[in-house]
């Protein structure tokens, strides 16, 4: 980590130094989405949205907000604009019509691919490990991120998970 990441940051142990690294490894992904939203017309959480949105299984808004850790309110606007731009369409659910669905339109596939391509393409320094470094590195991670408490699901005493 370098020092002008945060100054003056001592670690604790060896995991703890690695958390700051993918931390500080992660500090352009807020400009990558504003760029590729702009890119787009769209405003980084709408674009966020619609990435979120599998173009081949309709979903509610609430499993949307669900998806996104959020409010149900809260993807109301960005779903609004999203219609509003003829990227997605809101249609009744086939065996409950007071609920709809947000159905991905042909046009929201394509700019939904361009914001994955944007988004997902690897940084240079990705690239520039050895593949068997990125397949070890793809196994740790991989092993962090399904994890339970890796996704806030830690449980905390008298917690039941039956409830």
């Amino acid at each position: 980590m370098s020092e002008s990441f945060v100054p003056g940051l001592r670690y604790r142990s060896p995991a703890h130094e690695l958390w700051a690294l993918v931390v500080e490894s992660l500090a352009g992904w807020e400009q990558r989405l504003n760029d590729a939203a702009a890119a787009t017309g769209l405003s980084p959480v709408s674009a966020w949205a619609l990435v979120q949105l599998d173009p081949d299984t309709p979903i509610s808004q609430k499993e949307l907000a669900a998806r996104l850790h959020c409010n149900p309110s809260t993807v109301v606007d960005p779903t609004d604009r999203l219609e509003h731009c003829g990227l997605v369409s809101r249609q009744a659910k086939p065996l409950d019509r007071r609920v709809n669905t947000l159905v991905v339109t042909p046009k929201g596939v394509e700019v939904r691919d361009l914001l994955i391509e944007r988004l997902f393409e690897p940084p240079e320094s990705f690239r520039d490990l050895p593949a068997r470094e990125q397949a070890r590195f793809r196994n740790v991670m991989l092993g962090v991120v399904r994890q339970p408490h890796a996704r806030g699901r830690t449980r905390r005493q008298g917690d039941r998970r039956d409830v």
